[in-house]
């Protein structure tokens, strides 16, 4: 899954984080009392977001009053827990939980680090089908995400609003949608189109057109990305797209844009106007639209029968409907959590189309997402930036 570089990673005041030289240490999982094995268990998340943290530590908190077993929490540098948990492994070190970058998944379970979560009596059944297939390896549960990051057009509320535009469903009204809401000092779309980002935001264009990201040379990935063209040449987007990524939100941010990629994080900032979202349109608005869909996944990793049995305890506890709602509501993290879902829409109902994109997301693969997001950077470049059209853009690319 992507990172979204823009969410600001914090330690929060008052929350004691273990170093990782210390947590390793303490060897992981239950830790010895002079009585025996006390009830503790060692979590380690990637995730040090402001918008994660604080309530990752109170959910944490009240699991251990509710169970009796203490969590030790520590958080690593994103792309950095995988590797630690892979070195953890060779010194019997692993962590009782494991919040597990999802695309890590299967390369954890070949090495046999990971329990099935079915000896747990856990089976993912409250969660969206699309979560229980991220979490699956060989129809086996060996995950559960109970927030998940996926990507729709966002968009100033108050801009349509003056400029009395509806939400477009096709791509011929989007472009008119973007070029209604464009003026000298407002861009419509602010599009991030670089190397890093464009790729990623793309998907929703290309998958709701009928293109394969692993099939590039076709006339479905040549209409979505003739949008791209078009709303460049329009004006609606600005010609500094093939430079932006993330960056492309700062402008929707300030309220230079009407319109910008974006997820859920976006509902958590307080900005001075109000945001909505709708799904990339089909090109004909027909069929559903599709988006990539992402999560870090609980874990249970193999540290003896004791350990395991508690970290079960603290994970059945951290998602139930209470503590997955609460933190849905404090992080903004899209639940997808089925029972759940009305109770968050019913304080946020501008996120229904987030919660909508995850029962069609699409789940990359992480074995093949590397080289066919270089594809498709390559041939967003070269129609952006030198106008090569994108049938021959996307001929070229793929050969």
């Amino acid at each position: 899954m992507y990172r979204n570089p823009l969410l600001r990673r914090t330690t929060v005041a008052g929350i004691a984080v273990l170093s990782a030289s210390a947590l390793l240490a303490a060897c992981g999982g239950s830790t010895p009392g002079s009585d025996g094995a006390r009830d503790t268990v060692t979590v380690w998340t990637g995730l040090p977001y402001d918008t994660f943290q604080e309530p990752n530590v109170r959910a944490f908190a009240a699991c251990e009053e509710e169970t009796g077993i203490t969590a030790e929490l520590a958080d690593f540098p994103a792309g950095e827990l995988t590797a630690q948990a892979l070195r953890a492994a060779t010194s019997g070190d692993l962590p009782g939980l494991l919040y597990l970058e999802g695309t890590d998944l299967s390369r954890i379970v070949e090495t046999g680090l990971l329990t099935p979560l079915s000896d747990y009596g856990i089976t993912g059944g409250d969660y969206s089908q699309t979560v229980q297939d991220m979490g699956s390896i060989d129809d086996e549960l060996y995950g559960i995400a109970p927030g998940v990051n996926t990507v729709a057009v966002l968009y100033n509320k108050d801009l349509f609003a003056a400029n009395g535009v509806e939400i477009p469903t096709t791509y011929a009204e989007f472009r008119a949608v973007a070029q209604s809401v464009s003026d000298e000092e407002t861009t419509g779309f602010s599009l991030a189109a670089d190397t890093g980002t464009g790729p990623y935001v793309f998907l929703p264009y290309l998958l709701g057109a009928g293109g394969d990201p692993a099939d590039l040379d076709t006339p479905e990935a040549a209409t979505a990305l003739q949008l791209w063209v078009d709303l460049v040449a329009d004006g609606s987007a600005p010609k500094s797209a093939i430079t932006m990524g993330w960056d492309a939100q700062d402008a929707f941010r300030e309220g230079k844009a009407a319109m910008v990629m974006a997820g859920s994080w976006m509902f958590a900032e307080d900005l001075p106007f109000e945001v909505g979202a709708f799904a990339v349109p089909t090109p004909d608005g027909t069929g559903d639209p599709v988006s990539p869909i992402g999560a870090e996944l609980w874990t249970i990793p193999a540290t003896g029968e004791e350990t395991q049995q508690n970290a079960a305890a603290l994970l059945k506890c951290l998602t139930n409907d209470e503590n997955s709602l609460e933190m849905a509501q404090a992080s903004h993290r899209t639940p997808s959590k089925t029972t759940i879902t009305q109770a968050y829409l019913d304080q946020f109902p501008d996120e229904q189309t987030l919660i909508d994109l995850i029962d069609h997301a699409y789940l990359r693969d992480p074995e093949t997402t590397g080289a066919e997001s270089e594809v498709l950077a390559t041939a967003i470049q070269d129609s952006l930036a030198n106008g090569t059209a994108p049938a021959d853009a996307l001929a070229a690319a793929s050969e």
